[in-house]
């Protein structure tokens, strides 16, 4: 897969010529290597793109992630289909059992609290990132008493202090947050797709008019990943910027530390993705979990 994102901000035109994305501007052309590329986010309405271009953009297995005029990603196209085997996993999500998926969503909310604990260690200390995990000790199969959610408020009340709340969209880290949240939900519905993963069959997450229900499932504990690189860079701003926005799309470009190397942060999902799809064949396949402990940061700033 390719490792460019790429912000599109301004009035132009995208077409294909000789297997490469040319970006037509003002008359001057910008070539890239289709294979070079992972992700394209639209963040403005002036941009011509053609239908021949969208297919070979799908076919490579690009995703396009359209913003609406406050800069925030509402639409997402992808692949439909690229997989040889889709058939086969399908029937293997639709009849895994409730045992194994309860089984997984704990692991998958272990995984979260975790990471929102070391995300708060980093920001505030030990002390404060214990509070939240304290919530590890009595998560069930399920999770039927909902430490998922007791945890996330007590997590974001010291994330953002006490008057901070996720549903107040004036405040300035909610809008760093939600595009964060958008651009790797998009990159990982793109992995889903390109491994087979049927994206509308969840573990948890079951909405019947959530076309992504899995995908949201497995961006849980890849959340604060987000959550830490939004304070990083939006704790003392006043407005969501123009280079906000490119340095969230960059995100994916930051280095992790997974399986004992240091990875792109994109690398690093495509493998998860793909552990996911094989539990799906074999419940005892041991899915490994992305770890704040192990976030490098911007490879220049190394």
């Amino acid at each position: 897969m390719g490792f460019r994102s790429l912000l599109i901000e301004n009035e132009l035109k995208i077409s294909l010529r000789l297997g490469n994305v040319v970006i037509t501007k003002e008359e001057e052309d910008i070539w890239l290597p289709i294979n070079d590329i992972n992700i394209i986010v639209v963040d403005t309405p002036k941009v011509t793109i053609s239908s021949r271009i969208l297919c070979a953009l799908a076919e490579a297995g690009i995703c396009i992630v359209i913003c609406d005029h406050q800069h925030l990603p509402v639409g997402y196209y992808g692949a439909y289909d690229n997989h040889s085997r889709s058939s086969k996993i399908l029937k293997l999500q639709i009849e895994k059992s409730a045992a194994d998926t309860a089984a997984l969503w704990k692991e998958i909310v272990a995984a979260k609290i975790e990471n929102q604990a070391e995300v708060i260690t980093r920001l505030i200390g030990g002390e404060a990132g214990d509070e939240v995990r304290r919530y590890l000790s009595d998560i069930q199969p399920g999770d039927p008493s909902n430490r998922e959610g007791h945890a996330a408020r007590q997590y974001f009340n010291l994330y953002g202090g006490a008057g901070f709340s996720r549903r107040n969209d004036d405040m300035i880290l909610n809008s760093g947050l939600n595009y964060g949240y958008a651009i790797v939900r998009s990159y990982l519905a793109k992995v889903c797709v390109s491994v087979g993963l049927n994206t509308q069959i969840g573990i948890h997450h079951r909405n019947e008019y959530n076309r992504f229900n899995l995908v949201d499932d497995l961006l849980e504990p890849i959340r604060p990943f987000v959550d830490l690189y939004v304070m990083q860079l939006m704790k003392e701003e006043e407005y969501f910027k123009p280079e906000h926005r490119r340095k969230l799309v960059n995100l994916l470009n930051h280095l992790v530390k997974y399986k004992n190397k240091n990875m792109y942060l994109s690398n690093a999902l495509e493998d998860y993705v793909e552990q996911a799809a094989n539990w799906f064949a074999d419940s005892n396949v041991e899915i490994l979990f992305l770890e704040v402990s192990g976030y490098v940061g911007e490879q220049d700033e190394l």
